[in-house]
């Protein structure tokens, strides 16, 4: 599955550097615009998310390590997921339509409008 980062809330870039990264589809309600990333999907693929799978932003690659039971269904009817990466306490904070992802080097990603994400 394939997405483009379309827009990035003045908000967000607190929360990515915190290791929260919320996705929306560009219908999301103004007041959370604020907060998220932004993303138009390239192709109709549905319940891509899975434990062990990889998200990528651009090149860089993250393992995912918990996808909880209202993740794919948010993602897929509203394009709204919220990505926690490289939280090392995994029992805190795993919401019904939440992901956990992590990487090696344990560094956040670097989004930007125009950027491609892929799932698989």
């Amino acid at each position: 599955m394939q997405t483009r980062v379309i827009s990035i809330g003045p908000e967000a870039k607190e929360l990515i550097e915190g290791g929260i990264i919320i996705l929306f589809n560009p219908s999301a309600p103004e007041e959370l615009k604020e907060i998220s990333v932004l993303h138009e999907r390239e192709d109709d693929a549905k319940n891509v998310l899975h434990e062990g799978g990889i998200i990528s932003f651009g090149s860089q690659e993250y393992t995912i390590d918990f996808v909880g039971s209202d993740a794919n269904a948010n993602f897929d009817a509203l394009g709204h997921l919220a990505i926690y990466v490289n939280n090392g306490d995994e029992d805190t904070g795993q919401l019904p339509g939440s992901v956990f992802i992590s990487s090696k080097t344990f560094d956040l990603p670097t989004i930007e409008v125009g950027q491609q994400i892929r799932i698989f």
